[in-house]
């Protein structure tokens, strides 16, 4: 015990020192209570649904005129995050827990990469693209000479090499995946304003890697992975970003969001000699989408974070404009290789069957409204990556004879049928064909209609198809186990921005990953595999198009759906510019741009 004393000690100070800026930050915020924008809404307004680039949705009514509406405080943007949990750690780090804690963290802290429009890394904190060596093992970057902390202090190739060590540290209390894949790297300064990178492996995503926020070493000196968790900073962040932490907001009993203003050390840099006109950003936490509508009836919030798409149609009265983009998430059904009831989802001309049984674009825009729009390829079409050349199989009404033809040429002999004994004889499930197969559904009534409407059309093509409905604990537990025989996923693609998929379909993972369904075609592999080892940028590209191409043309799985993303904010807000999304926190990306209409 004696020996445990002092490590004792330091928790209980770190624990003691963090309630006591929580504390003394509600008590601050207590006698300045959350600023009310607007006493009363208009008259109804009709709802802008305003396109941007590559958006799935277009315009469809125009907003009234900003004289119309109340005023807006200047400089001021009050945004309605929807979060069970308001702000836990404001922690890069430890941020990938909580959402709000993302959204907020992205705007104080940096990353030496960024993404643009199109998810592409480009250079942040670094001062170029990193030199990289001839075997794709080395990473040199030279970091940027102007930035500064906000509080004063230089930022230097110390700040990253530490950022990485608490990562790497046996006791990080982040994420495990976090952990896992930064002990494979090493890191160390060449000196103030360099760092250079080994990889274990060749790894052309690495960039995106980097685009986590860096901490400031000055500032946390001493702290381990494991007390990072409880130390003080968490709520009193000092980043790069073009923000800094202000304070905690509250209502005297509890927190109720987080108050950022513009850095002056970040107002220094040349990116911010123009456009960053709002000056103070207030992030307030709702638990439920009706709290957050009503505060923005009632003139507390400009902003809502994620609108609910079964919310869309119901908004026609607000004077809001919804931004939308692609959510990183792709909707499909995926078959299981592994399957000894189902061995028939290993042959191509089966899986081929089932594509063009079925139209795609139209089960979606029925059962998906508003929530989602037809996805052809497996790649999100706002990547750089996306192959539009490329669609991948539907049912064609000139060619209805194709999905029968395809199952006629199957070569994989059914399984022989079994009998319930607990269900009588007359009821059995029966099949011209004799193939039968449970499609695993989540009961996400969109997910389940729509996968309750993909049954029906395989059963009129003579298949045996039941539509299991589980709860989504059930549904995910089954995923994991390789408990199915075919399910319709909503795939979470998060948080990476490079169109890497190895994940999802490389050749029947060793561990990990989300190959669900051991998916087992050793040229799609190939191909993944090809392309996340070279780091020129068109051979990428190509590789990627040959990907898209064999997947459709092998009907891997069965693409659906790709998600829609919606940000509301109040209609006089300009400047407004979404892009490629691969967290909802990427929404910040042209907030510079950001301006009340004059």
């Amino acid at each position: 015990m004696n020996g445990l004393r002092a490590p004792l000690l330091a928790l209980f100070l770190a624990i003691s020192l963090l309630t006591a800026v929580v504390t003394l930050r509600l008590s601050e915020s207590a006698s300045d209570p959350l600023p009310t924008v607007m006493q009363a809404m208009p008259t109804a307004t009709p709802l802008l649904m305003r396109s941007e680039t590559k958006s799935p949705i277009t315009p469809t009514a125009t907003p009234r005129p900003v004289a119309a509406l109340p005023l807006v405080e200047r400089g001021v943007l009050r945004e309605a995050l929807i979060t069970p949990d308001c702000v836990l750690k404001l922690n890069p780090l430890l941020a990938g827990f909580n959402q709000a804690d993302r959204d907020i963290t992205a705007l104080i802290f940096e990353g030496l990469m960024k993404t643009d429009a199109y998810g592409n890394a480009v250079p942040s904190l670094a001062a170029s693209q990193p030199r990289v060596s001839n075997d794709g093992l080395t990473y040199v970057f030279t970091l940027r000479q102007d930035v500064r902390w906000h509080d004063g202090e230089p930022f230097t190739s110390a700040d990253v090499v530490f950022t990485v060590s608490l990562m790497q540290a046996e006791d990080f209390s982040g994420a495990p995946d976090l952990r896992n894949f930064w002990q494979t790297v090493e890191v160390d300064a060449l000196d103030a304003q360099t760092v250079r990178f080994k990889l274990a492996q060749p790894l052309a995503t690495f960039p995106d890697y980097l685009r986590i926020g860096i901490l400031p070493e000055h500032a946390l000196r001493g702290v381990t992975g494991r007390t990072l968790a409880t130390h003080p900073f968490n709520l009193n962040p000092i980043g790069t970003g073009a923000y800094q932490f202000d304070r905690l907001l509250g209502d005297g009993t509890r927190l109720r969001g987080v108050r950022l203003s513009a850095a002056p050390t970040f107002a220094a840099r040349p990116e911010a000699a123009e456009g960053y006109t709002l000056r103070q950003l207030d992030f307030i936490c709702y638990s439920t989408w009706e709290e957050a509508r009503t505060a923005f009836e009632r003139g507390e919030v400009n902003t809502i974070s994620d609108v609910p798409a079964a919310a869309i149609d119901s908004l026609t009265g607000l004077p809001l404009t919804l931004y939308t983009a692609y959510k990183p998430a792709l909707g499909a059904v995926i078959y299981n290789w592994a399957s000894r009831s189902a061995p028939f989802f290993r042959d191509v001309r089966f899986r081929q069957a089932l594509a063009r049984s079925v139209d795609r674009a139209a089960l979606v825009t029925r059962f998906m409204a508003n929530r989602a729009v037809v996805a052809n390829t497996p790649i999100l079409p706002s990547s750089w990556a996306y192959a539009r050349e490329v669609v991948c199989p539907s049912y064609d009404p000139s060619a209805p004879e194709a999905a029968a033809r395809n199952l006629a040429q199957v070569q994989i002999t059914p399984p022989p049928s079994e009998s319930d004994p607990n269900v009588p004889e007359a009821t059995q499930p029966s099949s011209s064909i004799g193939y039968r197969f449970q499609l695993l559904l989540s009961d996400d009534a969109a997910q389940a209609a729509l996968g309750q409407a993909l049954a029906e059309a395989w059963r009129r093509l003579g298949l045996g198809v039941d539509a299991v409905v589980v709860d989504r604990v059930t549904f995910r537990e089954r995923l994991a186990n390789g408990n199915f025989e075919a399910a319709l996923v909503e795939l979470d693609l998060a948080p990476s921005a490079d169109p890497d998929p190895y994940s999802v379909w490389r050749q029947v993972p060793s561990e990990g990953g989300l190959n669900f369904g051991s998916l087992n075609d050793r040229r799609i592999s190939e191909l993944l595999e090809a392309a996340r080892q070279t780091t020129d940028g068109s051979a990428r590209v190509t590789l990627y198009a040959e990907f898209q191409r064999l997947f459709c043309d092998r009907a891997a799985a069965l693409p659906l759906y790709y998600p829609i993303y919606y940000y509301g904010a109040d209609s006089r807000l300009e400047g407004v510019q979404l892009g490629f999304i691969s967290q909802p926190a990427d929404r910040f990306r042209t907030l510079g741009a950001w301006h009340w209409a004059k």
